[in-house]
């Protein structure tokens, strides 16, 4: 079939009138639209909220009354911080300038631009902000609350630094630390524990060891109630069945004399220094698992123990206190073998180990007070060590030996951990069990022989180890209520070992020792007469009289008097020169 036009022609003519009726329906909709306009304009548009400025965030805070440590960082950040820093540490931004009203830009003149119009003004750059103290990214220069304190107190506030006191800056710190969600809830902050207080990580202190602490030192009460009621029956049946002794009962003699096993005779120093030792053996491990032995850590990581682990705090003063009274007991226990005159044959060399266990126990817990690493031990760890340096001869190389260094630092830290956890335990434990061998094998308590007493009655071992029980839980009771209620002391960790020691201390067993070096000669009165003191105690059993044997068990025997009064006159003199050197304000320097 022939059609009379070609397909390309059709398509052409068919192309017009598709965009006639295309453009003919866009002119239709643009009329109907053109002739209605009062259908769009008698709508009211939907209302778009215009943001306002919460103005009761400017308000001062809520605080309590009196006002805590926080609270006094929240109003001083209130009143000094916050228009710069925002109200919730979030800095300068838009939406906190908001609020400002037509001074939002602060950088503009005559406000903090270059013409800012007080004597006491600052310029803001513009480009330079105050930064947020707060959230994520934020303060990433500080690891922990002590430096961020050092920060806030030498540079804020940055247009009049150093204007703010250390009570506001630590304040401060504190307040900042909340902001970041970081701050322990109960947290009062100071030098003493601030490097143990991270920045950028929230921790929390553990749960009060105050009701464990009174429940174990309850029971202890309770079970010396409980041996002192119900032992002398117990005792009466194991006489009749002449049960075997234990290993316990084994470190005893089987019997000893009833005159001289009384309390006031014994005093009970020398079962109570064995208790003593336990303690200090047994905390003293429990603290190696938290301490860091480094200059940078030795410090902070007891802080950490004693902050945030459950009973750090009991172990750590448990620890402390076990060995300041162990002193005390062992002066006493000296001082009661002399005045009874105990230390006769054949018990004079057993009297030589006991003061030498003395001295190494002296030289433990010096060794563990310098192994703190703060501020307090500066005299120790300073113009102790140095008085080394004045023995003649070998001085220097002694205190090499001893510091590891020409001055105070690692090694010297490493060296002490090591004679405290390993040298001197090792021969303080050695000492002890020679010791108290020695004692079962001379018998136990000295008494007169047998021929020469008035009194035959006698205690058994097993009426001796009730007693040194009953004498254990009511010492532990004691002990815990102690550490509970009288922490041990820590200071600011040493940052410089070289800075000013004119207002530091020696511990108190060495204060006799510092006031002596006021009146002469470090080497005669430093190292020379503690020397001569030693030596006078170690030759009383070998130079001076002794008390005779019918006068052994009781105080005071004429016999040995001359050794009575000059350990009296060692003792009292050392006292003397403590009290001295403990209050220079009151007896005069």
């Amino acid at each position: 079939m022939i059609f009379p036009f070609s397909l390309r022609r059709t398509y052409r003519l068919l192309l017009f009138p598709v965009i006639a009726l295309s453009f003919a329906a866009l002119v239709f909709i643009s009329s109907v639209s053109a002739a209605e306009p009062s259908l769009q304009s008698t709508e009211t548009p939907p209302a778009i909220a215009t943001p306002t400025f919460d103005l009761s965030r400017l308000d001062a805070p809520v605080t309590a009354e009196p006002p805590g440590q926080i609270d006094r960082g929240a109003i001083h950040y209130w009143g000094v911080c916050m228009a710069c820093h925002g109200d919730y540490g979030q800095g300068l931004i838009e939406s906190w300038r908001d609020g400002f009203g037509e001074d939002k830009n602060c950088w503009q003149s005559k406000c903090h631009g270059d013409d800012h119009p007080l004597e006491d003004g600052f310029k803001i750059p513009k480009d330079n902000l105050a930064p947020p103290i707060a959230g994520p990214g934020s303060l990433a220069r500080f690891d922990n609350a002590f430096e961020l304190y050092e920060y806030i107190y030498e540079t804020m506030p940055w247009w009049n630094p150093g204007s703010i006191t250390q009570e506001e800056a630590w304040a401060l710190t504190n307040y900042v630390l909340k902001l970041n969600g970081t701050r322990p809830e109960g947290l009062v902050l100071s030098p003493e524990n601030g490097y143990a207080i991270p920045v950028h990580r929230a921790t929390s202190f553990p749960e009060s060891e105050l009701p464990g602490t009174l429940t174990l030192a309850g029971v202890l009460l309770l079970a010396a109630f409980g041996i002192f009621l119900q032992a002398r029956p117990r005792l009466k049946e194991l006489a009749a069945s002449t049960p075997k002794p234990n290993f316990y009962h084994h470190l005893h003699p089987p019997s000893i004399s009833k005159k001289q096993a009384q309390f006031r005779h014994t005093l009970g120093a020398g079962g109570l220094s064995i208790f003593l030792s336990l303690i200090l053996l047994i905390t003293g491990l429990l603290e190696m698992f938290f301490y860091i032995p480094t200059p940078e850590e030795a410090a902070v990581s007891i802080e950490t123990l004693t902050l945030f682990v459950p009973f750090g705090n009991l172990v750590r003063n448990l620890h402390y206190w076990s060995a300041q009274i162990l002193l005390v007991v062992m002066i006493i226990h000296l001082l009661r073998v002399i005045l009874t005159g105990a230390y006769a044959k054949p018990r004079r060399f057993n009297f030589l180990l006991g003061l030498i266990l003395m001295i190494l126990i002296l030289l433990l817990d010096f060794t563990g007070y310098v192994l703190r690493w703060d501020e307090g031990i500066r005299w120790a760890l300073v113009v102790g060590t140095n008085l080394l340096k004045t023995i003649p001869g070998i001085g220097e190389n002694l205190y090499l030996f001893v510091m590891g260094g020409p001055n105070p630092g690692s090694a010297t830290l490493t060296r002490f951990y090591t004679w405290h956890i390993f040298g001197l335990t090792f021969a303080v434990i050695i000492l002890i069990v020679w010791h108290v061998f020695r004692v079962r094998r001379d018998g136990g308590i000295a008494a007169p022989p047998p021929k020469k007493r008035k009194e035959k009655a006698r205690v058994s071992r097993f009426e001796l180890v009730r007693r040194e029980v009953l004498a254990m839980a009511i010492a532990g009771a004691i002990l815990l209520l102690i550490s509970v209620f009288i922490p041990a002391p820590i200071g600011q960790p040493i940052t410089d070992t070289s800075i000013d020691i004119s207002d530091s201390h020696a511990p108190w067993f060495f204060l006799w020792v510092q006031q002596l070096l006021k009146y002469g000669d470090p080497f005669i009165l430093g190292i020379l007469t503690p020397l001569i003191v030693v030596l006078l105690f170690g030759f009383i059993p070998y130079l001076l009289p002794r008390a005779k044997a019918e006068e052994l068990g009781k105080w005071f025997p004429r016999g040995n008097q001359i050794a009575q009064a000059l350990a009296l006159i060692l003792v009292l003199a050392m006292t003397v020169l403590t009290a001295l050197a403990s209050y220079p304000t009151v007896f005069g320097k």
